[in-house]
């Protein structure tokens, strides 16, 4: 995990107030034949850091929306987003991808 995206979650994290926390990896491998997943993000963070979204995936949470562009790739600490709650994503069709996150629960 690069230097930058550690030091980001930790100013976010204590811009909240949490000191104490817990952070891991998280991959959401999407199907061809999926194109909706559902996470619950409550009382968690989850900070996307995929190097790679293929052309309008969306990420819908109660917090933000986010929908990835033909730029996406060429973007570099502007492409970490953060969500929380209720997480939808939308797969183009016929897109096999790996999303990832770091999922961040305070203590």
């Amino acid at each position: 995990m690069d230097s930058y995206i550690l030091s980001y979650i930790n100013q976010q994290m204590l811009e909240r107030g949490y000191k104490k926390y817990h952070f891991e990896s998280m991959s959401i491998l999407t199907k061809p034949d999926e194109p909706e997943y559902e996470y619950k993000a409550y009382n968690e963070y989850l900070f996307l850091v995929s190097k790679e979204l293929a052309n309008n995936t969306v990420i819908n949470a109660d917090n933000a929306i986010y929908k990835a562009d033909q730029f996406y790739n060429m973007q570099a600490f502007a492409q970490i987003r953060e969500f929380t709650g209720m997480i939808k994503i939308v797969n183009p069709e016929n897109t096999v991808q790996l999303i990832e996150f770091v999922r961040v629960i305070p203590k």
